[in-house]
């Protein structure tokens, strides 16, 4: 879909009296903030045309053109560019002053380490237990996306700018998450900010449960205070709408659905199948894996390695889960290579946790 940037505005006398253009004319609608299509080109500007023109004009509207048609436009038209107000040279807010830098810096930093590679740079860090590389790479790539899209959009730029820096466990979450769904072909910036904000804000509604809740292994939890903690899905997605944030309903679904399993076994809603958006899919497996892996649900920390195997093979371990959807658990199990020959401390390790 086109939007503002993709124009710049003319006054009608820039059309010289020309009947006919090899460029199309848009037309802004202030009311609806919106461009669309008024001439297509090489199709004359008849009376009809030109009177409907003139209404559009006196009520506020303007005449637009296609940046990609410009050089069309100032050829066809005998026009230099210091003539059409909207081509002059603007001072750039300082915010995209600081995203073109952020571009440059990453192309920089490409050109000397190469073309990242999620598998080997996971499987390193799941070695060294250190995920510094993983956070840094997805925090240099979301701080080139355009702040003026959304105010999603806007928010992870900020939230990376201030927030994804340290090696911690939230971080780990919004990285891996962040990757894996571009990794799952997911590439547009409004629906890599809801899975980053959403990511950021999915536990939030542990803030409203007792502290004991959230520090206590799951599995070891008592039947009510389970309950409890299930309904941290609810009580995140009330405390975000209270606060009236201005953040996509799809990031809000993140938040309420991320504990949601394909085969309707999830909570809070028992949702299925295409009812779950992928990104809540991704949330919760890229969540669920670290939890596994740090003890937040048996107790007892694992490796990451052994937990994928486990995962790979769909073989028991208390608490492991499976159900993420299948697009989402096939890029999950091949974030470390598990064809490897597996050694003595890898079955060990399996047969301990089960």
């Amino acid at each position: 879909m086109k939007t503002e940037y993709d124009f710049f505005i003319i006054d009608k006398e820039h059309l010289k009296e020309k009947k006919t253009f090899p460029f199309q004319l848009y037309i802004f609608n202030p009311a609806h903030k919106k461009f669309s299509m008024f001439l297509n080109g090489n199709r004359p500007l008849t009376k009809e045309h030109n009177d409907f023109l003139d209404y559009i004009l006196e009520r506020g509207g303007k005449l637009a053109i296609l940046k990609n048609q410009r050089k069309t436009f100032l050829t066809a038209q005998e026009t230099n560019a210091s003539e059409i107000p909207s081509l002059k040279e603007r001072e750039l807010h300082p915010l995209e002053k600081e995203r073109l830098m952020n571009i440059k810096l990453k192309e920089m930093y490409e050109e000397k380490r190469g073309a990242f590679s999620l598998q080997t740079e996971f499987e390193l860090a799941c070695q060294t237990d250190n995920f510094e590389a993983i956070i840094e790479n997805a925090r240099m790539e979301i701080l080139t996306f355009s702040v003026t899209m959304s105010p999603t959009v806007s928010l992870a730029v900020h939230l990376a700018k201030t927030h994804l820096e340290k090696d911690n466990f939230t971080n780990r979450i919004v990285a891996v998450s962040y990757l894996l769904a571009k990794n799952c072909n997911i590439v547009d910036q409004d629906a890599l900010a809801d899975i980053i904000c959403g990511a950021y804000f999915a536990h939030i509604g542990l803030t409203q449960t007792p502290l004991t809740i959230a520090r206590t292994p799951y599995l070891n939890l008592p039947e009510k205070e389970r309950t409890l903690f299930q309904k941290h899905t609810i009580l995140g997605h009330h405390l975000i709408k209270k606060s009236q944030i201005d953040i996509s309903e799809r990031c809000k679904k993140i938040i309420l659905d991320h504990h949601e399993r394909a085969a309707g076994g999830g909570y809070p809603s028992m949702k299925y199948g295409e009812q779950i958006e992928i990104l809540s899919q991704i949330v919760g497996a890229v969540s669920h894996l670290f939890e596994y892996s740090s003890g937040k649900i048996t107790g007892g920390k694992q490796s990451m390695k052994a937990i994928l195997i486990a995962m790979k093979s769909k073989s028991y371990m208390q608490g492991l889960e499976f159900d993420f959807g299948e697009k989402v658990f096939q890029s999950i199990i091949t974030l470390i290579n598990t064809d490897k020959i597996e050694t003595k401390e890898d079955h060990t390790e399996l047969k301990k946790a089960a």
